[in-house]
C-alpha cells in the first residue's frame, strides 16, 4: 500500500506492553505476538499505542460481526454496520 509508518492501537494494555518489549511472551499467544512483532519490524517506523475502548469501536464491531456472521471480504466499500463508527472516528480526528 506504500505505507512506511505504522501506528498500532489497542485497548489491551497487556498487548501493547508485550509488543513494546519485542513481542516476547510466555503465554498461549506467544507465537502470535512474535509474528506480529516481526511483521511490524518490516516498516521503517512502527509505534504501539494504548487507546481507550471508546476509540476502538470499529475494531470491536468487526470482532463482534466475525463471531455472528459468515466471513465477508471488504475490498471497496465498508460494511453498512461500521459506516457510522468510521464517520465518528473521522469526526473525532478532524476536530
Amino acid at each position: 500500500a506504500g505505507c512506511n509508518r505504522l501506528i498500532i492501537n489497542s485497548d489491551n494494555m497487556e498487548v501493547i506492553d508485550t509488543m513494546k518489549n519485542g513481542g516476547q511472551s510466555a503465554g498461549v499467544a506467544a507465537a502470535v505476538f512474535e509474528d506480529c512483532y516481526f511483521m511490524a519490524c518490516d516498516f521503517p517506523f512502527t509505534r504501539f499505542e494504548h487507546c481507550n475502548r471508546v476509540a476502538n469501536k470499529v475494531a470491536h464491531e468487526l470482532a463482534r460481526l466475525a463471531k455472528v456472521s459468515v466471513t465477508r471480504d471488504w475490498f471497496e466499500e465498508p460494511m453498512e454496520n461500521i459506516v457510522p463508527l468510521l464517520i465518528d472516528d473521522v469526526t473525532i480526528i478532524s476536530n
